[in-house]
């Protein structure tokens, strides 16, 4: 079973529009993407940690990948 989270932080790192989506809206990019509403608001409340946790743990080969696409 994939993880949707996983997968949304591996579009913003592989796709510009994706990821210029995500700077522009991200509740509605990542609502877009079908996160639901638990992971929309890891990605609001910009928990790096425990993203970053669910792609250590996922077996999507998530090595190299960056999670730092928050602004202040």
């Amino acid at each position: 079973m994939t993880d949707l989270l996983v997968e949304y932080v591996l579009e913003l790192n592989s796709n510009p529009e994706a990821l210029a989506a995500h700077e522009a809206n991200p509740e509605q990019a990542a609502r877009d993407f079908g996160l639901d509403e638990a992971d929309i608001q890891l990605i609001l409340d910009q928990d790096v940690a425990e993203i970053q946790k669910r792609c250590d743990s996922s077996p999507i080969d998530t090595k190299g990948t960056m999670i730092m696409f928050f602004k202040p």
